[in-house]
């Protein structure tokens, strides 16, 4: 068990979540802030960094979701086990009775009927553990708790954790309102990460919805990091919370002005709006030209060769939709030639896409198991031919 000084530790064993699919971009990032015994996990990735990098992780990381530091592993072989062994956690040490907590938790065991029965238990051993030792107990509240205790039970091995991050960590704070269909942001920058762009050149998403992605790579461009749009963390109301060392960290990065423009449009005026809106409060609108332009009379910017676009798929597609994936392949074909197109979507929309993909990655997006591909968008064959490189997947 952490001991009351763990956070002052020059090594804590820490986990950072994200999406499936997003873990090895995620290492990257975690090496590249200098964190230690990387490690790959299922949806997250295990390393070693004292406080300064759960600090760090928090305000930089593009492609977490939370940073979790645990507090105890230890076995359930009965329901009881977990609020008994909850109950000896120094809970005393990591915040106070006068503050709000919540309890998330993922749970995959037989002795459980579900999630919420298990963060029962745990809720009560805190609460219990508080009325001990001063007759008095912190209140729980679902909603922007002070402090957030992650659960993760899977069979009979329990590991309980002080999530860092609270809200989470796709979660900037330049969404100004609200779309159908919105990309995560941690995806978004997922994506841009996994089709290898660079931030040093530009870039056109033609079905921009919101603007998330276009946002996530001006911010890559810009070095803007996430945490510098304005948020707050769970880690500020842990009780050896060091603010000084939280401004240090900020005035740190320093940002850059690209010589390139970032191109989205979009069909519908209302997500045109709204996407520039959310640039605004990125301050990324600099870099980012909007427009109202339906697809399939949309053409190839002359300074911009990358395309990447999250078009509608699953419930945003409707039944005999097919024809609409066949219009994006040919308009790609015929209009974007010399173009490198990277598009997610199902397995199922991309049969009748009419183009080969150079490229497959499986991904998730939320509940739908998802394909992210790339296109080369040849005029002729790569070998010089004059017959078409692109038949249909």
């Amino acid at each position: 068990m952490l001991s009351y000084n763990w956070i002052m530790a020059e090594k804590n064993q820490l986990i950072a979540t994200t999406y499936a699919g997003l873990e090895d971009v995620l290492a990257r990032e975690l090496v590249g802030l200098g964190a230690d015994e990387v490690q790959t996990l299922r949806r997250a990735v295990g390393f070693t960094g004292n406080t300064e990098m759960i600090y760090r992780a928090n305000y930089a990381l593009r492609t977490a979701l939370r940073i979790l530091v645990p507090v105890k592993t230890f076995k359930v072989l009965q329901v009881d086990d977990l609020y008994h062994q909850a109950l000896k956690i120094r809970w005393e040490d990591y915040f106070d009775n006068d503050q709000t907590f919540a309890v998330q938790g993922t749970v995959f065991s037989d002795l459980f009927r579900n999630s919420m029965f298990a963060s029962l238990k745990l809720k009560d051993a805190i609460v219990d553990r508080f009325r001990r030792i001063s007759n008095k107990r912190p209140s729980v509240r679902a909603d922007n708790p002070d402090v957030v205790i992650n659960l993760h039970l899977a069979g009979d091995s329990c590991t309980i954790s002080l999530d860092s991050s609270g809200e989470s960590l796709h979660k900037r704070g330049y969404r100004t309102g609200t779309h159908e269909a919105p990309v995560s942001e941690v995806l978004a920058a997922g994506l841009l990460k996994l089709s290898g762009w660079n931030s040093d050149e530009s870039l056109t998403d033609p079905m921009c919805g919101s603007g998330t992605i276009l946002i996530e790579a001006a911010m890559m461009a810009k070095n803007i990091l996430p945490g510098e749009i304005g948020r707050a963390y769970a880690f500020q109301h842990w009780k050896n919370y060091r603010s000084d060392l939280f401004e240090e960290i900020k005035k740190q990065n320093t940002r850059r002005q690209p010589a390139f423009i970032l191109y989205g449009s979009d069909h519908s005026r209302k997500s045109v709006d709204l996407a520039s809106r959310n640039a605004v409060k990125s301050m990324t609108d600099d870099l980012i030209r909007f427009e109202v332009v339906d697809f399939r009379s949309l053409g190839k910017k002359p300074d911009s060769s990358f395309i990447i676009f999250n078009p509608p798929y699953g419930e945003r597609l409707n039944p005999g939709d097919e024809a609409f994936y066949s219009m994006i392949g040919e308009r790609l074909k015929h209009a974007f030639t010399g173009s490198e197109a990277w598009i997610i979507s199902t397995n199922s929309c991309f049969k009748t896409i009419g183009l080969r993909p150079a490229r497959k990655i499986p991904l998730l997006n939320g509940a739908l198991e998802c394909s992210f591909r790339k296109f080369e968008l040849y005029q002729g064959s790569r070998k010089g031919n004059s017959a078409p490189s692109l038949p249909s997947a």
